[in-house]
């Protein structure tokens, strides 16, 4: 009976040892799993951020080359960057170009695109081919740099005069009406940057969402709007200009 009673009290300590060394297990599963956790958070922090500046820094890149001076008579050609877009017959309408590392130029007609809506609402595309939309898959260099980790779209519109505009604000100021020269118009330029590798959306949809137009409220028709649905990271940065001749 003694012997008895010593293994079952035995068996109760292995079994109380047990108990506690699953619930230390336990415990240390737990404080593991928050740790990785928070680590993977922490990461992910760091790894928004990280992206955020590289997109807003190629972003820039683009906006300094449009307002390089050197490039500015080049710019207001019939086939420059400014030139092309700024007449009447193009009003609203957006120039579109793939802002490419590789490029020797930053602007080439031949690379360019034009995106507008026409009178029935149609979104039309093809004016000038589809070379100047940037493409997120395919062997082609479409990015900013050879790492191949963005991608920057400009588009350059002109706009008509806002209501409640300042009156004579676009008239060239120091000279007489009769002089040919330019009135002075503005010019509204988007530079998208995006991070197609970062994504989990497919190519196809990211470059269906970069033939939509820049500068436009209607979410069918925004590049924005399409980016945001399909959690493609991305910044856009927007400046508005004034061109045009001035005499003081």
């Amino acid at each position: 009976w003694l012997g008895s009673k010593r293994s079952m009290m035995k068996r109760k300590e292995q079994g109380a040892t047990l108990i506690v060394v699953l619930m230390l297990l336990l415990a240390i599963t737990i404080i593991g799993t928050l740790a990785i956790r928070q680590s993977l958070v922490s990461l992910n922090i760091a790894t928004n951020s990280q992206a955020t500046q590289l997109m807003l820094q190629n972003s820039d890149a683009a906006i300094f080359n449009v307002e390089d001076s050197t490039n500015l008579a080049r710019s207001l050609a019939r086939d420059g960057m400014f030139g092309y877009i700024k007449t009447d017959s193009n009003k609203g309408k957006e120039l579109v170009f793939c802002f490419r590392g590789s490029n020797t130029q930053f602007f080439n007609l031949s690379d360019a695109s034009l995106i507008y809506l026409n009178d029935s609402g149609t979104l039309v595309d093809t004016d000038l081919g589809v070379a100047g939309y940037c493409q997120s898959g395919g062997t082609n260099n479409f990015f900013t740099s050879n790492r191949r980790a963005v991608m920057t779209q400009v588009s350059v519109s002109f706009v008509a005069n806002a209501a409640g505009s300042q009156p004579f604000e676009d008239s060239v100021r120091g000279t007489d009406d009769d002089i040919p020269l330019d009135k002075r118009q503005k010019v509204i330029v988007h530079a998208v940057s995006l991070m197609p590798t970062i994504s989990t959306a497919t190519t196809a949809n990211i470059d269906t969402c970069l033939r939509r137009l820049s500068n436009s409220t209607n979410a069918n028709f925004s590049i924005n709007a399409c980016l945001t649905n399909l959690n493609v990271p991305f910044t856009t940065h927007v400046t508005e200009y004034t061109l045009g001749q001035e005499f003081l």
